[in-house]
């Protein structure tokens, strides 16, 4: 069946046979929890107002802890990386404007397994022997499946990682040696050796470190990229009805672009939009659990909860960005290359060259903090199963990682992670199709907003619950 594919063509066989099965269990999620998204919703953001306000009044966290707020920003820096700018445009150029209906599904769907995950972080984390808080699927899953699955997860998960920071470290080298920036662009080398020293930095100083620059850098970067797509949109609403309809016209109805190429069709659109949603949103893949388990708070409901903002987050910027392309058509552009160039064609439309400076500037630190957050979610699947006293030696095959990604032709090896991706996920879905069948229950706990940020007496069990 596979002779003759290369590695790439088989990765996306895979990978795309992963995301259906995962969004599939999403849907089953979404209706065994009661639709725990739309129910939870308006108690979303007064649990992000109470976090806030709590952690600022008391001005303390515990000393392995985090306030839930930062924890949601940090897996936030992750689920927020390039992928989520450029990843709507190649979907719309490689199965036409009904791609974005995977976007939208994806999103929505998924963070009802965003809420499981973090559910079951908060449930089952655990204390090392050195005092150093585990938690993530690398803990929930020896419950769930058996310690087996879990090693499994944390062996994968890590090389995913690892190769997710290389691939997100080669395209800000990129950008930052593109010809957009003219005489200051800079050398892959002095910019990939720069980047691998700064998350060293601050991967030293651990979750609290990271969640300080996360807390910083996230609302700068969704706010900035947000408020210019907003710009555009508005700018543009006459056409909006047109751009809606096209979306959903071409879920249906395939058409050939003026290269030849066919696009659209409810296949095509389920292939492209899936594949591409799923690796925005990150839900059902069990990364954004990891730095949530660091939270201060006693109620995993109330933290499931919170998190699922950084799925629909994730989703809403990725449409938003889809709509741009679509208003703007530079995705029907043959001289444009797909990808982040499409993005800065847009934007250059509408706020001429300053709309290059923006796409960089987001571009930059949306890659910047799935780097950083990568580096750390690796750390915890390290630690996990080398322990801690050994992170040392993580850090520094970080900073090689990172340095050889920038300057190194990562094609290849991102194929191969879509194939580590799929091995990964499809257990981890089994797992929380597994709970959230045998404990519809923990959708229908009352979330009170007022104690989610809880930095004394934070219960932590030995040996999980």
């Amino acid at each position: 069946m596979f002779s003759g594919l290369s590695i790439s063509a088989i990765a996306d066989y895979i990978l795309f046979a992963s995301c259906i099965f995962i969004l599939l269990g999403c849907l089953f999620i979404t209706f065994r929890m009661k639709f725990i998204q739309v129910r939870f919703f308006p108690s979303l953001f007064q649990m992000l107002k109470s976090s806030i306000l709590s952690q600022s009044q008391s001005n303390q966290e515990g000393k392995q802890t985090i306030a839930p707020h930062k924890a949601l920003l940090t897996a936030m820096s992750t689920t927020l990386g390039i992928s989520t700018i450029v990843a709507p445009v190649i979907a719309i150029s490689l199965g036409g404007p009904g791609a974005l209906i995977g976007f939208i599904l994806t999103s929505f769907f998924g963070s009802a397994a965003t809420f499981c995950e973090v559910h079951l972080s908060i449930k089952h984390r655990t204390k090392s022997p050195t005092g150093a808080i585990m938690g993530g699927p690398m803990e929930y899953l020896k419950h769930l499946l058996s310690p087996a699955f879990a090693k499994w997860y944390a062996m994968g998960c890590f090389i995913l990682m690892a190769a997710w920071s290389s691939a997100q470290a080669n395209q800000l080298a990129a950008i930052l040696n593109s010809p957009l920036l003219g005489s200051y662009s800079i050398s892959t080398a002095v910019s990939g050796a720069a980047i691998a020293i700064i998350v060293v930095l601050i991967l030293m100083g651990g979750i609290k470190r990271i969640s300080e620059i996360s807390s910083k850098m996230v609302p700068t970067m969704f706010f900035l990229y947000l408020s210019s797509t907003l710009w555009i949109i508005f700018y543009n609403y006459d056409k909006l009805p047109g751009i809606f309809g096209e979306i959903f016209s071409s879920a249906f109805t395939p058409y050939a672009l003026a290269n030849g190429a066919v696009v659209g069709g409810i296949i095509s659109a389920l292939r492209w939009g899936t594949f591409k949603g799923m690796q925005t949103c990150e839900a059902g893949i069990g990364t954004q659990a990891i730095p949530h388990a660091m939270a201060e708070t006693k109620d995993p409901t109330a933290q499931g909860t919170l998190a699922m903002l950084s799925t629909l987050t994730a989703g809403f910027i990725a449409f938003l960005s889809g709509c741009v392309a679509l208003i703007t058509q530079t995705w029907l552009d043959p001289t444009l290359p797909i990808g982040i160039t499409m993005v800065a064609a847009s934007f250059e439309m509408y706020f001429a060259s300053f709309g290059i400076v923006i796409v960089v500037i987001a571009t930059i630190l949306f890659a910047f903090g799935t780097i950083l957050g990568n580096s750390y979610n690796g750390s915890q699947c390290f630690e996990s199963l080398l322990g801690s006293n050994r992170k040392g030696y993580y850090i520094v095959g970080s900073a090689v990682i990172i340095f050889l990604g920038a300057i190194s032709d990562v094609t290849t090896v991102w194929a191969l992670v879509d194939i580590v991706m799929g091995a990964v996920a499809l257990p981890h879905m089994v797992a929380l199709i597994k709970f959230a069948y045998q404990n519809p229950s923990a959708a229908n706990t009352k979330v009170l907003a007022g104690d989610i940020h809880d930095p004394e007496g934070l219960p932590i069990p030995e040996k999980g619950i």
